[in-house]
């Protein structure tokens, strides 16, 4: 009787109060930024219901296997839709082939009035183009996106657009898009944007994600050309382990801290975690250190939350009476908890 005294008062002096299993404000933390992802996800997969009316179409160069839509104001013999062909051409009526690849439709209109006038075809032509069918453009997208693979851009399309025609970003995701392509020179990078040439004849456009898509900053959502790759690299780990309830791997992202990773895994154990916790980190000289921190004390405000860097070990140490009562349990005749909050 006496041991089961002691017992109940050791674990209850270590009860809710102690053990900190789900922290008001680690819980709203991650509360918050578990929304803030679903929000960006939501925003993300929005930009795949964006109709093609709310954007002008007219800039947009033609290419192969497009079907243009022609029509002759008053000449109605002439309307047709013609496929771009493998040498860029369309065939119409009267003129014959016409070389159209790399021209916009405004451009194809003044071209195509031009040759029926010239021809003494038509007086005063008034003709115009419009892009029926997108078919020549194609962007892979790879890195930490549901469905990786490569696309066919069905008209102009944004950095938002091809990564929802991708499914989303993964759970593991970064906080950047990297969008690699031939450079054509300099060009302006606005804030959130930076660009840089890795190999010789490309550039690197990394984009923040998070201004993007939680700011909503329409300057950074970059028009997507033929031939771009887009990657989103998996965002950078920290680890967790021991006396929490899910030991495992949590992404640095979100400006991840010691408390913010052991609520991702979890929480403490609600039966064997102390507030002591230690971060095992190497050091530029690829030297471990230790860095102790109190988990009770974070809480309260009294110590500062660390922010985390790859591959950091957070470890949330055991506490020896719990462990000890936690084991003896199972020593006991018909295995009984003793009345333990979760022991049975």
């Amino acid at each position: 009787m006496l041991l089961l005294i002691i017992c109940l008062g050791l674990v209850g002096c270590g009860g809710p109060g102690a053990h900190q299993m789900a922290p008001q404000q680690i819980a709203a933390q991650v509360d918050s930024k578990s929304k803030q992802s679903q929000q960006l996800q939501e925003q993300l997969l929005k930009q795949m219901a964006m109709t093609a009316a709310i954007r002008d179409y007219r800039d947009y160069k033609v290419g192969s296997e497009d079907m243009l839509a022609i029509t002759c104001l008053g000449t109605d013999k002439l309307n047709t839709e013609a496929r771009v062909n493998g040498q860029g051409e369309i065939s119409l009526m009267l003129v014959g082939p016409v070389k159209v690849e790399g021209l916009t439709a405004t451009e194809i209109e003044k071209k195509l009035a031009q040759l029926y006038q010239e021809g003494d075809y038509l007086r005063n032509p008034q003709i115009t183009v419009a892009v029926k069918e997108f078919r020549h453009q194609k962007v892979a997208v790879t890195g930490a996106v549901n469905k990786p693979d490569t696309y066919t851009l069905i008209g102009p399309r944004t950095l938002l657009e091809v990564l929802g025609m991708a499914g989303g970003l993964t759970n593991n995701a970064g906080e950047v898009a990297h969008v690699v392509r031939p450079y054509k020179g300099k060009e302006t990078s606005k804030e959130g944007m930076t660009r840089q040439s890795f190999t010789p004849g490309t550039e690197t456009i990394m984009v923040d994600l998070n201004r993007a898509l939680i700011k909503g900053d329409p300057g950074v959502n970059i028009a997507i050309r033929s031939g771009d790759v887009v990657h989103v690299p998996f965002a950078h780990l920290a680890y967790v382990l021991g006396a929490v309830a899910r030991p495992g791997e949590v992404p640095i992202k979100n400006n991840m801290t010691v408390t913010k990773a052991v609520a991702q895994a979890g929480g403490q154990h609600i039966i064997l975690s102390s507030n002591n916790a230690s971060i095992l980190r190497m050091d530029e000289n690829g030297q471990r250190q230790t860095i102790p921190v109190n988990l009770a004390s974070i809480t309260k405000g009294t110590e500062p939350d660390i922010p985390l860097k790859e591959n950091d070990i957070v470890f949330v140490q055991e506490s020896g009476a719990r462990r000890f009562f936690f084991d003896f349990k199972f020593f006991m005749p018909g295995n009984v908890g003793m009345g333990i909050p979760g022991l049975i």
